[in-house]
């Protein structure tokens, strides 16, 4: 569901994905495996001051820049190719 901030009254709008209770821990389980969330640090000892759910949340947030990044990308490339081609001039005399 997405929440227009002007609804919320405030400055930014919120996407909630909601999933039912008894799944919850197995959505939050799949997807820091796959995501590789690990409870310690690499020393293998320290307890990870990220949580499983920030871990994952922080995830999602990178994902959808880097998805809002690539399609802004590719969007750009196409808008100037279109550009470049209707500058060319395609009555091109060679004898």
């Amino acid at each position: 569901m997405l929440i227009p901030a002007n609804i919320l009254g405030e400055n930014m709008t919120q996407i909630i994905i909601e999933i039912p209770n008894e799944v919850t821990q197995r959505v939050l389980d799949g997807i820091a495996y796959r995501l590789r969330y690990s409870p310690v640090l690499d020393d293998g000892v320290t307890p990870n001051p990220e949580t499983k759910g920030q871990f994952v949340k922080r995830r999602i947030i990178e994902y959808m820049k880097k998805l809002v990044r690539e399609a802004e990308i590719e969007i750009a490339r196409n808008d100037a190719a279109d550009v470049a081609a209707q500058s060319v001039d395609d009555d091109v005399v060679i004898s």
